[in-house]
């Protein structure tokens, strides 16, 4: 359990990396890197390794697209924001948009 931790770790770290080190150049490349869903797809090969059932693939895969288009609400907040300044646009754009994504997992259950 501790290597997987591990392996996770260290890819999502270097995925952080290389993408906040190419948004300097290209915000674009960055932004576009940010949308495919990397942790989704190794997220969906350590389940399979770890031979989780098919219907815990099936509801993590739908309530992940649910998850992602509540998330996006942030984005958008945080630019209409950051007229306030940095952090406060950033805190308040996520608090914003996790109160959003508890209502419905709330909702959910």
């Amino acid at each position: 359990m501790i290597v997987d931790i591990l392996i996770k770790s260290l890819i999502g770290g270097a995925l952080i990396g290389i993408v906040s080190t190419l948004v300097h150049k290209s915000p674009t490349l960055g932004a576009f890197l940010m949308g495919i869903p990397f942790v989704s797809v190794i997220t969906l090969l350590m389940m399979h390794y770890g031979g989780v059932p098919f219907e815990t693939f099936r509801t993590f895969s739908y309530e992940t697209v649910l998850f992602v288009a509540l998330s996006l609400v942030f984005f958008p907040m945080f630019v209409w924001l950051y007229g306030f300044g940095f952090y406060i646009a950033l805190v308040t754009s996520a608090v914003i948009t996790g109160a959003l994504m508890w209502s419905v997992l709330e909702a959910m259950s």
